[in-house]
Formats: C-alpha cells, sequence, structure tokens
C-alpha cells in the first residue's frame, strides 16, 4: 500500500478468498470483505497491519462492498438482494437494512438477484443507488 515500491502483507486467519477490499482514505485504514461471509477493519497505521474488528454475517451472503468518500456509512450487498450498512467508527451493524422487497416497485415482486453494485448520490447523502444480477437498477432514499 503507498507510494511505488512499498509493500505490505496481510493475510487473513482463516485463509478465505477477498471479494473485495475498500480504503478509508487518508485513514490508513481498510475494510475487507471474504468469501466466508466476513468482514474486517484493519488497522495500516502500524508497522504491521492488524485487524481492528470483524464482523461476521451468518444468514446472508456477501456480494458487493462500498464505503463513500468520507462517509462513516459502509454499505454491504448480499446474494438476496439487501444491503445491510455499517457504522464504521464502531464497525457494528447500524439495523437499518434496505431489503429488496421494499425497494422494488410494487407492480413487481420478483426476486432481483444478488447485489453487484452499489452507488452513493454525490449530489445527496441521503440516497443509495444499486444494480442486482439479472440487470435490475434501483434507488433507495435513506431515513436514517
Amino acid at each position: 500500500f503507498g507510494r511505488p515500491g512499498v509493500e505490505c502483507y496481510c493475510q487473513h486467519d482463516s485463509g478465505a478468498a477477498v471479494i473485495q477490499l475498500q480504503f478509508l482514505i487518508n485513514e490508513g485504514a481498510l475494510v475487507s470483505a471474504l468469501a466466508d461471509d466476513s468482514v474486517h477493519l484493519w488497522n495500516l497505521r502500524q508497522k504491521r497491519p492488524a485487524i481492528l474488528h470483524s464482523l461476521k454475517f451468518n444468514r446472508e451472503r456477501i456480494t458487493f462492498c462500498h464505503l463513500p468518500f468520507q462517509s462513516k456509512w459502509l454499505y454491504i450487498g448480499t446474494e438476496r438482494g439487501n444491503i445491510h450498512i455499517v457504522n464504521v467508527e464502531s464497525f457494528t451493524l447500524s439495523g437499518y437494512v434496505i431489503m429488496w422487497n421494499k425497494a422494488i416497485e410494487l407492480s413487481s415482486k420478483a426476486h432481483p438477484g444478488p447485489v453487484v453494485h452499489i452507488s452513493d448520490n454525490p449530489m445527496d447523502e441521503g440516497k443509495v443507488g444499486y444494480r442486482t444480477n439479472p440487470p435490475c437498477s434501483l434507488s433507495h432514499t435513506l431515513q436514517m
């Protein structure tokens, strides 16, 4: 991590495959999402990086993570089409979940599939857009 020629080696104890990394820009931290449905917050400011906090999902499989720039919210998309929101400062689930059946139009009750992309709205931090597979684009206004 860092400038050219600088390397850092990190390894999870579980040995599970890493599916996504999200840097906390200018914070010296990193979020890793693993294929075993765990999410870890790493401290990169020390000589040897270490995991500060971890979360394990038991009922849903993680498919995508998004951390908006300078946000305290980490969005975690799942195979069921839901999005869970984690408070990065405490690394705890906020309790706020965007449920797929509440986000789609009432006329369409077909399951949209797993979350494959999440984006924040740079003009309105209270809105988030996401995409599922098969392709279905959804928008949600946060009420937190």
